[in-house]
């Protein structure tokens, strides 16, 4: 309840109102003030009693261990009945006072132990937060995932690495049903001890992906934390190793995400091992977030072995003068590229890289390309910087790609969910058409 809005709540309490009170939505401020209670009181007895039979609303389950109470996630497991749990842990760590952080430590102990006693009944899994040292992931993670589904970790461990906690950094993690997982690479003092830049990049590589047994995967999001610069390239790359576990235990994996949050960890990733990389079967889309920017995003491109890849998304990417060599599709599939929040230039920069550019499907982002990154607009303060030297730079750059890319889609982000788009049209359609469209959703957006 805490969490829906006011409109919503306002509107739950009209319809929820009992036919014998219908005057009282209208006149009882007027007319009669204790009508308002009477009101009040029978709408809080009605959704009271509907929600408390209403198990599914009941089954978002989240716990913290700075939480010092958790008698009502108690009461909403209850209230679940026997449905799927979605389980959310938040993990910090210790910095309160003894006595305070006793008591949410017991506290957050005895929800924990009930949740395990259900582990079978969790359909979704995210644990966020940071730990002291490795072994508190097994801790608080089962090593069996029965029935989950989604799984997405971003747990940062604080100590560095050590020849006493390797073991810990090992896979651990079994999810015969999981379809959808990400998982970064939770590494932060990296206090190397006795082992080399190679030693690390596999332990980093398998606490990326802690997963032992995962046949049904199907979308995995690698969130890869950088290095801050400690130590030069590598014999081998991250990526390779990353790639050859999925490679081996992910035989449906379709979809692979990379978000890279430093320029270290690609600089790192160079690989200079002879041979080919591991074969990922099913993968038809492999998509880069993140303001990629490092010349070694290539090794990824370049080497991935993935026969039945037929889409490449950039997101946030901003390319340099050597960032992406040649893009190639295999030759028998029909290649779409998708550009989102990437401005003009860089798409005209990485679109000369791919030797096909003309023969494949190209999908623009026309919302980022025109206005810019829509994570800095706000709907009361957002202004259009469409200056008139801007517009004309853009008019010859969109007639550009209406020229040489005749299979050019403009598209938006749909509101059908995150990661789906709608089309506003092909090689025929103008920039003034597009801003038209942007500027008709804008004024809906507003007066929203």
């Amino acid at each position: 309840m805490d969490s829906l809005p006011v409109e919503l709540l306002s509107r739950i309490f009209v319809n929820v109102l009992p036919p014998e009170l219908d005057d009282a939505r209208y006149y009882y401020l007027r007319k009669d003030p204790t009508s308002l209670q009477a009101s009040i009181s029978c709408v809080c007895k009605r959704w009271n009693q509907v929600a408390k039979l209403t198990a599914r609303l009941w089954t978002f389950i989240k716990i913290s261990n700075k939480s010092r109470s958790h008698s009502t996630m108690k009461r909403r497991l209850q209230l679940s009945g026997k449905l799927p749990l979605n389980v959310s842990m938040r993990l910090s760590s210790n910095t309160d006072e003894d006595g305070d952080r006793k008591e949410a430590e017991e506290s957050f102990y005895e929800m924990h132990k009930l949740l395990l006693e259900q582990v079978a009944r969790w359909k979704t899994l995210s644990v966020q937060g940071t730990v002291e040292v490795p072994s508190e992931l097994r801790r608080w993670i089962p090593s069996e995932l029965p029935n989950v589904v989604s799984l997405s970790l971003s747990v940062l461990v604080l100590a560095g690495l050590s020849e006493s906690d390797m073991d810990s950094r090992e896979p651990f993690i079994s999810a015969p049903r999981l379809t959808f997982c990400a998982s970064d690479s939770p590494v932060s003092g990296l206090g190397f001890t006795s082992h080399g830049p190679t030693d690390v990049l596999a332990t980093v590589a398998k606490m990326t992906f802690p997963l032992t047994y995962c046949p049904l995967l199907r979308e995995y999001h690698a969130i890869a934390i950088g290095f801050n610069g400690l130590f030069q390239t590598p014999r081998s790359s991250i990526w390779r190793r990353l790639v050859g576990m999925l490679s081996q235990k992910c035989p449906l994996l379709e979809v692979l995400q990379v978000t890279v949050d430093s320029d270290y960890i690609l600089s790192s990733a160079n690989d200079s091992s002879q041979g080919d990389w591991p074969v990922l079967p099913s993968l038809t889309t492999l998509s880069f977030a993140n303001k990629l920017n490092s010349p070694d995003i290539c090794c990824v491109l370049t080497k991935l072995n993935a026969p039945r890849l037929g889409r490449i998304e950039f997101r946030y990417h901003s390319a340099t003068h050597c960032s992406i060599k040649d893009i190639r599709f295999p030759a028998e599939n029909d290649g779409r590229v998708l550009f989102s929040i990437v401005c003009a230039a860089s798409v005209t920069q990485l679109l000369s890289r791919i030797p096909n550019a003309a023969d494949l499907q190209v999908e623009l982002d026309a919302d980022s390309i025109i206005d810019g990154d829509p994570s800095f607009r706000e709907a009361e303060t957002w202004e259009s910087r469409r200056s008139p030297a801007i517009i004309a730079r853009l008019r010859g750059w969109w007639e550009s790609v209406q020229q040489n890319i005749p299979k050019v889609s403009w598209v938006v982000p749909s509101s059908e969910g995150e990661g789906s788009w709608k089309r506003l049209g092909g090689a025929d359609l103008s920039l003034d058409d597009a801003i038209a469209y942007l500027d008709h959703r804008m004024g809906v957006w507003l007066k929203r």
